[in-house]
């Protein structure tokens, strides 16, 4: 964010943090963001033992690229159990008017999440062909999440619909594209106007962090993806039942017409739940289900009813598939 002025899109180089530092919500900092500051200072309270910190870049999506980049980022510091404090946010931008969408993007995840910028660096390079912004997100607590309270027998529960992110990107970017596939408009419209904000998951993940063991967000590579993380990082078996995972009628009906495999789709919005309390979820979360239990086998393996053993090499990101796909289709 700090640098010299950027008179001109033709121009590459540090944007002047003083072109958009008044639009973002700054504080929560002894040193705050400004011209000539080269770092952020925060204080701690005497209660916080620990530092929660996480980083994740948004290089695909065209439209809200400022607005995915605070809530993923954040949503990975809700799976340790806490709030999303600070964030930090790199922004390398194709031309200067793109500032502008990012930065309103970034100003209305925070004041959502009710989290402060503190720091980041925004500038005009020709080697980019779309916005890329990087998002580092912080919370402080006294206590955090971990898969080392997890044991043989707890719970798999599943947080909200899986394909809730993708399908969202799918109705923002691709809408014609659904249209002409029979997805009625107001399905479409009510996926525009309504997901965007069921990609957050602090405000369901902060109801049940007291019954919680450890969480998982689901992102790149669906539901499959997430498991396989799990499992791995708990070095246990997981058995999975298939049949229970919850995916919303409308969210079936767009993937089935673009042949995209839900359980591998980018799913921000839905997250795992590791817990010996399963039923204070279901009761606390509407939308949630248990889906599986957690092995007596010390190997890092998911075994699914109906599927078997997910393999790595069977691992990818539909989204990026279909969009892989969809422009060799249209480059023809």
């Amino acid at each position: 964010m700090f640098g010299i002025d950027l008179m001109t899109s033709v121009y590459e180089g540090k944007v002047n943090i003083n072109k958009f530092i008044n639009k973002l919500p700054i504080g929560s900092c002894e040193i705050c963001p400004a011209l000539g500051e080269d770092a952020a200072v925060i204080s701690l309270d005497k209660e916080s033992k620990y530092i929660l910190v996480h980083s994740d870049p948004i290089t695909e999506a065209s439209l809200e690229p400022g607005y995915l980049s605070v809530v993923v980022a954040c949503n990975d510091i809700n799976m340790k159990g806490g709030y999303c404090k600070w964030i930090s946010t790199t922004i390398l931008l194709p031309r200067l008017e793109d500032l502008d969408r990012v930065i309103d993007g970034i100003k209305e995840a925070c004041n959502i999440l009710k989290c402060s910028v503190i720091g980041g660096h925004t500038e005009v390079t020709s080697t980019v062909k779309s916005p890329i912004v990087v998002t580092t997100a912080f919370s402080t607590v006294n206590k955090y999440l971990s898969y080392r309270n997890v044991k043989e027998g707890d719970y798999i529960v599943q947080v909200s619909s899986i394909g809730i992110e993708g399908a969202w990107i799918l109705a923002t970017e691709f809408k014609e594209l659904l249209i002409n596939r029979g997805i009625k408009k107001e399905i479409i419209e009510n996926i525009r106007k309504n997901y965007k904000y069921e990609i957050i998951d602090q405000i369901k993940a902060e109801k049940i962090w007291e019954y919680s063991k450890a969480m998982h967000d689901i992102t790149d590579g669906g539901i499959w993806q997430s498991l396989y993380e799990i499992s791995n990082a708990l070095n246990r078996k997981l058995i999975v039942y298939k049949e229970n995972i919850i995916i919303r009628e409308e969210i079936r009906e767009i993937v089935n017409r673009l042949g995209i495999n839900p359980y591998l789709f980018i799913s921000s919005g839905s997250f795992i739940v590791i817990t010996d309390k399963p039923e204070a979820i279901l009761n606390t979360i509407k939308e949630s289900a248990i889906i599986g239990k957690v092995g007596e086998e010390r190997e890092a393996e998911v075994f699914v009813s109906g599927e078997g053993k997910i393999n790595e090499d069977d691992l990818h990101e539909e989204l990026a598939r279909f969009e892989s796909s969809y422009n060799e289709w249209r480059q023809r």
